[in-house]
């Protein structure tokens, strides 16, 4: 399936899981990130908005277990990804997402685990993005990338183009 499609699929799929389910969904999302982020030397993760996975939970969880995570800020046409400590170290930025306004600058190739957010996924592990290719400049230097995602965004199959970087894995919650 062509990315326009595959990316239109699950962000339609995304925005229609009820508030009940999604928060379920994030209840279990948030318990299998944090397993696999215990012995991270560097999180990378983004900071969630309006339907994503909820991942505002989950950097508070860090900042109280003293767990090193950067997140990302736009600049130009790639990702810059600062270690913070607080959320409130966030302000809006490209986008309306919020982004740091400060903070150490971390190298992508320090980035010992990456949460990346996506538009849709297939069973290979492709993903589609929002269409401006910024994760798919960083994610070549980052160690292990994984996928957040609710069932919902899967599709069977993306077409994929050789510069687009294919995740480790993929984090979803258990069916409820």
């Amino acid at each position: 399936m062509d990315k326009q499609t595959a990316r239109r699929i699950g962000l339609n799929a995304r925005a229609s899981v009820s508030a009940e389910k999604r928060a379920a969904y994030d209840a279990a999302l948030l318990v299998r990130m944090k397993r696999l982020a215990r012995h991270a030397a560097m999180v990378g993760c983004y900071v969630s908005r309006s339907d994503e996975p909820d991942t505002h939970v989950f950097l508070e969880w860090c900042f109280q277990n003293q767990i090193p995570v950067a997140v990302p800020k736009v600049e130009g046409s790639t990702l810059g990804f600062y270690r913070i400590a607080s959320m409130h170290d966030l302000k809006p930025g490209c986008f309306g997402v919020l982004e740091p306004e400060q903070g150490t600058r971390v190298a992508a190739d320090e980035i010992d685990l990456m949460f990346v957010p996506l538009s849709s996924f297939d069973g290979q592990n492709n993903r589609t993005g929002y269409g401006k290719g910024y994760y798919d400049s960083v994610l070549t230097r980052a160690m292990y990338k994984v996928g957040i995602a609710y069932p919902e965004q899967q599709v069977d199959q993306i077409d994929a183009d050789p510069w687009d970087i294919r995740l480790n894995g993929m984090i979803l919650p258990d069916e409820t």
